[in-house]
């Protein structure tokens, strides 16, 4: 039940009966005063309850889906500061795209609706086959090997372009590592981190050697 009407006395008391029926606060309605009474007649309002970031968003990405042909079932779990988007369905390869571009694309587009107008804002999740997690483990096992690298060559290991939520990952895998620090670099969309050796400096490494070219004067002229 979403919407109620509800008759009192009073308008004040009739959005309380209301309120109490939809079990939420007046902050999560939208009142109409359909009267507000007389002598011998009642106040009476239509209450609604309004929609949920979570619940914004979830219907944002089930029509976006829709549109592109795809059939998915969005389970929506929500919390007072977070919303999750489970998407299960059989061609998930089309929603995750290059490694999760289209999700993080979905992602952003459904965050911008749902905190529309909001005071507060309200971090939205979207998710499908645990991709989020397995991104995740995968970083971390990438940034341990680059770390291995960058002490094996002692010199700093750039990585690919990345989003900033999988540069933070980097960041935070080897944020403890007593052999290598790590900075970002570039402008988006081509920003990038670097994984350096902390004991790596530019000044020590050794020039490379110039190629020395030998020239030979030849002359078709002959001796006479």
């Amino acid at each position: 039940m979403r919407q109620v009407e509800e008759s009192a006395k009073n308008v004040d008391l009739a959005i309380e009966k209301a309120l109490t029926k939809l079990g939420i606060t007046q902050n999560q309605a939208e009142i109409e005063v359909l009267s507000t009474g007389g002598l011998f007649k009642q106040a009476k309002v239509r209450v609604t309850k309004k929609q949920t970031e979570g619940e914004v968003a979830s219907k944002f990405v089930e029509n976006v889906l829709e549109k592109m042909g795809l059939t998915f079932v969005v389970e929506l779990e929500e919390s007072e500061t977070d919303v999750k988007l489970e998407l299960t369905g059989t061609e998930t390869g089309c929603v995750i795209g290059y490694r999760g571009e289209v999700l993080d694309a979905l992602q952003y587009l459904a965050s911008l609706v749902a905190n529309k107008g909001k005071e507060g804002y309200k971090r939205i999740i979207l998710d499908t086959e645990n991709y989020r997690e397995k991104r995740v483990e995968k970083l971390n096992s990438l940034a341990k090997n680059l770390e291995i690298k960058a002490m094996r060559i002692n010199k700093p290991v750039k990585l690919e372009p990345m989003n900033s939520f999988e540069r933070r990952i980097i960041h935070s895998a080897l944020q403890s590592s007593e052999k290598v620090v790590t900075k970002s670099e570039g402008t988006s969309p081509n920003r990038y981190v670097v994984i350096v050796p902390k004991d790596y400096s530019p000044s020590a490494q050794k020039p490379e050697r110039k190629k020395m070219h030998k020239f030979v004067y030849r002359s078709d002229k002959k001796r006479r």
